[in-house]
């Protein structure tokens, strides 16, 4: 059947591999899904060269099951050949290790945003976060308060934004814009992971994090038993209903303003030009599509999250569009450092 719908899809397209690539997606992570749960994929990186007889065997799992799913694999270029057996690919081993950023994702993308885009057509239709309802109640308006309580997927999640961040989390931390005795805010910090890395790069600066009090409660205790912690404090808020503590040098919004509509981050931003001096520097540490609207895939795609789970009204935005928004708030001589993995660290001036 498959080869059969490359074929049509051939005959009727010059470039048939974005819409195959499409319908295939949810099958292809499946699988995916299917070798990390089972055991299969951490055996195939441990014993390259296995086949499903060995591989079943290891696993526990049946031959013809094995079998059949490292067909799918293959097919999705995740394998290669090794001797009579299967590896994964070389260039891919590293990534899809059990302590890789992607295993994360996986675990996340599989307890979480899966059952979660089971409701995509109502959050279309009405533009609210209906997989939030499917996970949590109707009840609920709220993810990140949510998650934050769930003892099953909070740790994913935690998980998951923890390696994450981590990709470009020390490039970010080092750059000098922290750099001097400096009193820095961070909108959504979370675990403060960022702001102890701050914290501990430059050695006069201090990092207070702003995030649900749900959240802080964890952060705080974090904070206690860091080395550096007389320079790192923490304050209860609600970024978009509460106003912001004010006299700050930097104001840094690290992953969160992907979670806001365009008018959501006109209003932040307006409150954090006011709680910065009047020489304060605004600070977006986020990841980015393209200005010219396509691409790159993943960061695409991750509005279709934002709607169906997160809050319904966030996305991933070009760094035009990021610009145009701090501008009409006021900030100015915008500076972009372009960072590995599709991300990007705005710095802005507060202007007078």
């Amino acid at each position: 059947m498959a080869g059969s719908l490359r074929r049509l899809l051939q005959r009727l397209v010059a470039d048939p591999a974005p819409l195959e690539r499409t319908i295939s997606g949810t099958l292809a992570q499946r699988s995916l899904v299917a070798a990390a749960n089972t055991g299969i994929l951490d055996a195939l990186i441990d014993h390259p060269g296995s086949g499903s007889q060995e591989l079943a065997s290891l696993c526990h799992c049946s031959p013809d099951g094995v079998d059949i799913l490292l067909q799918a694999l293959a097919g999705a270029g995740l394998l290669s050949r090794c001797g009579r057996g299967w590896r994964v690919r070389r260039a891919y081993t590293p990534l899809l290790k059990k302590e890789a950023f992607l295993r994360s994702w996986l675990n996340y993308s599989d307890a979480v945003i899966a059952p979660a885009l089971l409701s995509l057509e109502d959050s279309v239709r009405n533009g609210k976060p209906e997989g939030l309802s499917r996970l949590y109640g109707h009840d609920r308006q709220n993810f990140y308060a949510a998650v934050a309580n769930d003892p099953v997927n909070g740790p994913i999640f935690s998980t998951f934004m923890r390696a994450y961040s981590n990709i470009n989390r020390e490039a970010v931390a080092r750059h000098s814009v922290f750099s001097g005795h400096v009193k820095i805010l961070d909108l959504g910090g979370g675990d403060g992971d960022l702001a102890m890395a701050i914290a501990t790069h430059h050695p006069e600066a201090q990092v207070t994090v702003a995030d649900l009090p749900v959240v802080i409660e964890r952060t705080s205790q974090s904070f206690s038993t860091h080395p550096h912690a007389s320079r790192l404090q923490t304050v209860g808020v609600d970024l978009l209903q509460d106003p912001l503590p004010g006299g700050y040098d930097i104001i840094l919004c690290a992953h969160v303003i992907d979670i806001l509509s365009p008018e959501e981050i006109s209003g932040l931003l307006g409150k954090v030009r006011k709680a910065l001096s009047p020489k304060g520097k605004l600070v977006v540490f986020t990841p980015v599509t393209a200005d010219h609207g396509r691409g790159p895939l993943i960061n695409s795609l991750m509005g279709i999250y934002f709607l169906a789970l997160a809050r319904g009204k966030g996305r991933f935005y070009s760094t035009r569009k990021l610009r145009e928004i701090a501008a009409g708030c006021g900030f100015k001589a915008f500076r972009d450092i372009p960072l590995p993995c599709d991300e990007v660290l705005l710095i802005g001036e507060r202007g007078n």
